[in-house]
Protein backbone atom coordinates (compact mmCIF):
# COMPACT_ATOMS: atom_id res chain seq x y z
CA UNK A 1 0.00 0.00 0.00
CA UNK A 2 1.47 3.72 -1.04
CA UNK A 3 1.81 6.25 1.50
CA UNK A 4 -1.00 8.30 -0.47
CA UNK A 5 -3.22 4.78 0.05
CA UNK A 6 -2.12 4.92 3.45
CA UNK A 7 -3.30 8.20 4.27
CA UNK A 8 -6.80 7.72 2.97
CA UNK A 9 -7.59 5.15 4.77
CA UNK A 10 -6.61 6.78 7.71
CA UNK A 11 -8.20 9.87 7.03
CA UNK A 12 -11.43 7.71 6.43
CA UNK A 13 -10.84 5.94 9.35
CA UNK A 14 -11.08 9.21 11.67
CA UNK A 15 -13.87 10.08 9.98
CA UNK A 16 -16.61 7.23 10.20
CA UNK A 17 -15.24 7.42 13.62
CA UNK A 18 -17.05 10.40 14.70
CA UNK A 19 -20.75 10.67 15.39
CA UNK A 20 -21.36 13.18 13.26
CA UNK A 21 -20.50 13.68 9.23
CA UNK A 22 -17.06 14.85 8.14
CA UNK A 23 -15.82 15.36 4.67
CA UNK A 24 -12.55 16.92 3.02
CA UNK A 25 -10.07 17.40 0.69
CA UNK A 26 -6.28 16.58 0.52
CA UNK A 27 -3.55 17.55 -1.99
CA UNK A 28 -0.01 17.07 -1.54
CA UNK A 29 1.72 20.48 -3.06
CA UNK A 30 4.59 18.64 -4.00
CA UNK A 31 3.48 15.46 -6.00
CA UNK A 32 0.17 16.91 -6.82
CA UNK A 33 -2.03 13.84 -5.63
CA UNK A 34 -5.08 14.61 -4.25
CA UNK A 35 -8.19 13.08 -2.06
CA UNK A 36 -11.28 13.70 -0.98
CA UNK A 37 -14.14 12.14 0.85
CA UNK A 38 -17.18 13.37 -0.52
CA UNK A 39 -15.40 16.69 -1.77
CA UNK A 40 -18.18 17.94 -4.24
CA UNK A 41 -21.00 17.84 -1.65
CA UNK A 42 -21.82 21.53 -1.13
CA UNK A 43 -22.81 22.78 2.18
CA UNK A 44 -22.85 25.73 4.07
CA UNK A 45 -19.22 27.60 3.71
CA UNK A 46 -19.76 29.64 7.18
CA UNK A 47 -16.56 31.80 7.72
CA UNK A 48 -14.58 29.58 5.27
CA UNK A 49 -15.99 31.85 3.08
CA UNK A 50 -13.76 34.66 3.69
CA UNK A 51 -10.76 33.03 1.99
CA UNK A 52 -12.78 34.03 -1.05
CA UNK A 53 -14.18 37.42 -0.07
CA UNK A 54 -10.01 38.32 0.84
CA UNK A 55 -9.17 36.93 -2.52
CA UNK A 56 -11.70 39.18 -4.36
CA UNK A 57 -10.65 41.79 -2.52
CA UNK A 58 -6.91 41.24 -3.71
CA UNK A 59 -8.04 41.48 -7.29
CA UNK A 60 -10.34 44.64 -6.91
CA UNK A 61 -7.24 46.25 -5.37
CA UNK A 62 -5.03 44.78 -8.73
CA UNK A 63 -8.06 46.27 -10.91
CA UNK A 64 -7.41 50.18 -9.09
CA UNK A 65 -11.41 50.25 -7.29
CA UNK A 66 -9.93 49.98 -4.02
CA UNK A 67 -6.46 51.19 -1.82
CA UNK A 68 -4.96 48.65 0.95
CA UNK A 69 -4.04 51.97 2.47
CA UNK A 70 -7.56 53.33 2.24
CA UNK A 71 -9.57 54.36 5.52
CA UNK A 72 -12.88 53.29 5.97
CA UNK A 73 -15.32 53.59 8.62
CA UNK A 74 -17.56 50.88 9.04
CA UNK A 75 -20.99 51.25 9.70
CA UNK A 76 -22.73 50.90 12.83
CA UNK A 77 -25.84 48.51 10.98
CA UNK A 78 -22.80 45.72 11.29
CA UNK A 79 -22.25 45.76 14.90
CA UNK A 80 -24.51 42.91 16.39
CA UNK A 81 -22.91 39.45 15.55
CA UNK A 82 -20.53 37.80 18.23
CA UNK A 83 -17.45 37.09 16.09
CA UNK A 84 -14.63 39.62 16.02
CA UNK A 85 -13.61 42.78 17.90
CA UNK A 86 -14.80 46.00 16.22
CA UNK A 87 -18.19 45.28 17.05
CA UNK A 88 -16.40 46.50 20.49
CA UNK A 89 -15.42 49.82 19.18
CA UNK A 90 -17.48 52.57 19.35
CA UNK A 91 -18.59 53.42 16.02
CA UNK A 92 -17.47 55.97 14.24
CA UNK A 93 -13.50 54.79 13.94
CA UNK A 94 -11.56 54.30 10.76
CA UNK A 95 -9.47 51.06 9.79
CA UNK A 96 -7.44 50.85 6.65
CA UNK A 97 -9.07 48.61 4.10
CA UNK A 98 -5.85 46.13 4.31
CA UNK A 99 -6.54 45.80 8.29
CA UNK A 100 -10.23 45.22 7.65
CA UNK A 101 -9.34 42.05 5.56
CA UNK A 102 -6.52 41.00 7.90
CA UNK A 103 -9.30 41.55 10.61
CA UNK A 104 -11.77 39.71 8.73
CA UNK A 105 -9.47 36.46 8.58
CA UNK A 106 -7.23 36.02 11.53
CA UNK A 107 -10.06 37.12 14.24
CA UNK A 108 -12.99 36.48 12.01
CA UNK A 109 -14.34 39.90 12.62
CA UNK A 110 -17.70 40.37 10.82
CA UNK A 111 -17.85 43.89 10.71
CA UNK A 112 -14.99 43.65 8.36
CA UNK A 113 -16.68 40.92 6.31
CA UNK A 114 -20.12 43.25 6.29
CA UNK A 115 -18.12 46.33 5.25
CA UNK A 116 -15.74 44.30 3.26
CA UNK A 117 -18.53 42.42 0.85
CA UNK A 118 -20.70 45.84 0.63
CA UNK A 119 -17.70 47.34 -1.31
CA UNK A 120 -17.14 44.48 -3.34
CA UNK A 121 -20.47 43.96 -3.59
CA UNK A 122 -21.88 39.75 -3.45
CA UNK A 123 -21.95 39.87 -7.73
CA UNK A 124 -18.09 40.61 -7.90
CA UNK A 125 -17.26 37.95 -5.17
CA UNK A 126 -19.51 35.46 -7.16
CA UNK A 127 -18.12 36.27 -10.38
CA UNK A 128 -14.52 35.85 -8.97
CA UNK A 129 -15.49 32.37 -7.93
CA UNK A 130 -16.78 31.08 -10.64
CA UNK A 131 -14.24 32.96 -13.09
CA UNK A 132 -11.27 30.46 -11.25
CA UNK A 133 -13.99 27.59 -11.64
CA UNK A 134 -15.24 27.41 -7.89
CA UNK A 135 -18.68 25.77 -9.17
CA UNK A 136 -20.06 24.75 -6.16
CA UNK A 137 -19.54 28.09 -4.39
CA UNK A 138 -22.24 30.72 -4.13
CA UNK A 139 -21.56 33.91 -1.42
CA UNK A 140 -26.00 34.63 -0.86
CA UNK A 141 -25.63 36.58 1.99
CA UNK A 142 -23.58 39.88 2.86
CA UNK A 143 -23.65 40.08 6.26
CA UNK A 144 -24.11 37.20 8.62
CA UNK A 145 -26.26 37.18 11.42
CA UNK A 146 -28.09 35.22 14.02
CA UNK A 147 -30.24 33.43 11.27
CA UNK A 148 -27.83 33.16 8.53
CA UNK A 149 -26.37 30.76 11.14
CA UNK A 150 -28.29 27.12 9.82
CA UNK A 151 -27.47 24.61 7.66
CA UNK A 152 -30.58 25.65 5.12
CA UNK A 153 -28.57 26.15 1.67
CA UNK A 154 -31.45 28.11 0.25
CA UNK A 155 -30.47 31.24 2.67
CA UNK A 156 -26.86 30.39 3.58
CA UNK A 157 -23.48 31.19 1.64
CA UNK A 158 -22.46 27.82 0.46
CA UNK A 159 -19.02 25.62 -0.96
CA UNK A 160 -17.58 22.22 -1.38
CA UNK A 161 -14.26 21.21 0.02
CA UNK A 162 -12.76 20.96 -3.65
CA UNK A 163 -13.93 23.81 -3.92
CA UNK A 164 -11.97 26.13 -1.56
CA UNK A 165 -9.23 23.45 -1.94
CA UNK A 166 -8.78 24.90 -5.20
CA UNK A 167 -8.65 28.43 -4.42
CA UNK A 168 -5.90 27.57 -1.56
CA UNK A 169 -3.94 25.82 -4.19
CA UNK A 170 -4.03 29.02 -6.87
CA UNK A 171 -3.16 30.88 -4.12
CA UNK A 172 0.15 29.28 -3.09
CA UNK A 173 1.43 28.97 -6.62
CA UNK A 174 0.42 32.92 -6.93
CA UNK A 175 2.86 33.96 -3.80
CA UNK A 176 5.70 33.23 -6.88
CA UNK A 177 3.83 32.98 -9.98
CA UNK A 178 2.74 35.66 -11.63
CA UNK A 179 1.05 33.55 -14.47
CA UNK A 180 -0.92 32.18 -11.14
CA UNK A 181 -1.51 35.07 -9.68
CA UNK A 182 -3.15 36.70 -12.80
CA UNK A 183 -5.77 33.69 -12.64
CA UNK A 184 -6.81 35.37 -9.62
CA UNK A 185 -6.84 38.23 -10.90
CA UNK A 186 -4.25 39.76 -9.13
CA UNK A 187 -0.47 39.74 -7.98
CA UNK A 188 2.46 38.15 -6.60
CA UNK A 189 2.67 40.97 -4.20
CA UNK A 190 -0.91 41.14 -3.42
CA UNK A 191 -0.95 37.22 -3.08
CA UNK A 192 1.58 37.37 -0.44
CA UNK A 193 0.05 39.72 1.94
CA UNK A 194 -2.84 37.53 1.52
CA UNK A 195 -0.76 34.55 2.66
CA UNK A 196 0.81 36.81 4.99
CA UNK A 197 -2.82 38.02 6.58
CA UNK A 198 -3.88 33.17 6.35
CA UNK A 199 -0.51 32.79 8.18
CA UNK A 200 -1.73 34.89 11.01
CA UNK A 201 -4.51 33.22 12.23
CA UNK A 202 -5.48 33.39 15.66
CA UNK A 203 -8.32 30.83 15.74
CA UNK A 204 -5.93 27.67 16.13
CA UNK A 205 -8.06 24.86 17.50
CA UNK A 206 -9.20 23.18 14.34
CA UNK A 207 -6.63 22.31 11.75
CA UNK A 208 -3.34 23.30 14.03
CA UNK A 209 -4.40 22.10 16.84
CA UNK A 210 -1.99 19.11 17.26
CA UNK A 211 0.14 20.67 15.12
CA UNK A 212 1.88 22.83 17.89
CA UNK A 213 2.60 20.58 20.54
CA UNK A 214 5.11 18.93 22.78
CA UNK A 215 3.51 15.77 22.10
CA UNK A 216 5.81 12.77 20.39
CA UNK A 217 3.13 12.42 17.56
CA UNK A 218 3.37 15.98 17.00
CA UNK A 219 5.82 18.04 15.36
CA UNK A 220 7.68 20.23 17.25
CA UNK A 221 6.87 23.94 17.67
CA UNK A 222 8.04 25.93 15.23
CA UNK A 223 8.36 23.01 12.31
CA UNK A 224 5.30 23.79 11.13
CA UNK A 225 2.93 26.57 9.53
CA UNK A 226 -0.37 26.71 9.10
CA UNK A 227 -2.04 29.18 6.84
CA UNK A 228 -5.63 28.71 7.27
CA UNK A 229 -9.19 30.00 7.87
CA UNK A 230 -11.86 28.03 10.26
CA UNK A 231 -16.34 28.24 10.24
CA UNK A 232 -18.97 27.61 12.38
CA UNK A 233 -22.95 27.06 12.19
CA UNK A 234 -25.12 25.94 14.76
CA UNK A 235 -24.60 21.99 13.32
CA UNK A 236 -21.32 21.94 11.90
CA UNK A 237 -17.61 23.22 12.20
CA UNK A 238 -14.97 23.73 9.68
CA UNK A 239 -10.94 24.69 8.67
CA UNK A 240 -9.94 25.01 5.36
CA UNK A 241 -6.16 25.77 5.00
CA UNK A 242 -2.31 25.02 3.95
CA UNK A 243 -0.16 22.95 6.06
CA UNK A 244 3.62 23.92 5.69
CA UNK A 245 5.94 21.39 7.62
CA UNK A 246 9.69 23.57 7.31
CA UNK A 247 10.67 20.13 5.04
CA UNK A 248 7.89 20.10 2.51
CA UNK A 249 5.91 21.79 -0.06
CA UNK A 250 2.70 21.84 1.97
CA UNK A 251 -0.54 19.84 1.73
CA UNK A 252 -4.00 21.33 1.25
CA UNK A 253 -6.64 19.90 4.00
CA UNK A 254 -10.31 21.48 4.09
CA UNK A 255 -12.50 19.63 6.56
CA UNK A 256 -16.10 20.23 6.74
CA UNK A 257 -18.09 18.41 9.77
CA UNK A 258 -21.98 19.19 10.04
CA UNK A 259 -25.01 17.30 11.79
CA UNK A 260 -22.87 17.82 14.67
CA UNK A 261 -24.58 17.44 17.99
CA UNK A 262 -24.64 19.79 20.88
CA UNK A 263 -23.27 16.79 22.97
CA UNK A 264 -22.25 13.31 22.48
CA UNK A 265 -23.31 10.47 24.22
CA UNK A 266 -20.54 10.55 26.16
CA UNK A 267 -21.36 13.95 27.94
CA UNK A 268 -18.69 15.67 25.28
CA UNK A 269 -19.47 18.82 23.85
CA UNK A 270 -19.90 18.62 19.75
CA UNK A 271 -17.85 21.56 19.06
CA UNK A 272 -15.03 19.98 20.80
CA UNK A 273 -15.13 16.01 19.22
CA UNK A 274 -15.18 18.49 15.45
CA UNK A 275 -12.31 20.55 16.32
CA UNK A 276 -10.38 17.01 17.65
CA UNK A 277 -11.48 15.40 14.66
CA UNK A 278 -10.23 17.95 12.42
CA UNK A 279 -6.86 18.08 14.22
CA UNK A 280 -6.25 14.77 13.88
CA UNK A 281 -7.37 14.72 10.20
CA UNK A 282 -4.77 17.72 9.89
CA UNK A 283 -1.94 15.50 12.07
CA UNK A 284 -2.37 12.65 9.69
CA UNK A 285 -1.44 14.62 6.72
CA UNK A 286 1.58 16.24 8.56
CA UNK A 287 2.86 12.29 9.43
CA UNK A 288 2.44 11.87 5.67
CA UNK A 289 4.47 14.57 4.09
CA UNK A 290 7.40 13.59 6.98
CA UNK A 291 7.58 9.55 5.77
Amino acid sequence: MSALDKLNHKLNQISESQDFDVKWFFKDLDTGQSLNRNGDEIGPSASTRKISILMAAMKAVNEGKIGLLDEIVPDEKYWGTNSGCFQHFLPGFKVKFQDLLTMMIIVSDNVSTGTVTEILTLDYINDFCKNIGMSGTDHRVGFPTGSDLTSDLNKVNSTTPNDVGLLLEIIHQSVSDENAASKLGSTTELCKIAMEILLAQKLNNRLPLKLASPSAAGPKENDVKVAHKTGSYQTGYSDSGIIYPSNHAGVILCAYTDNVPQYLNNGDAGIYSANNAMGSLALECYKYTQN
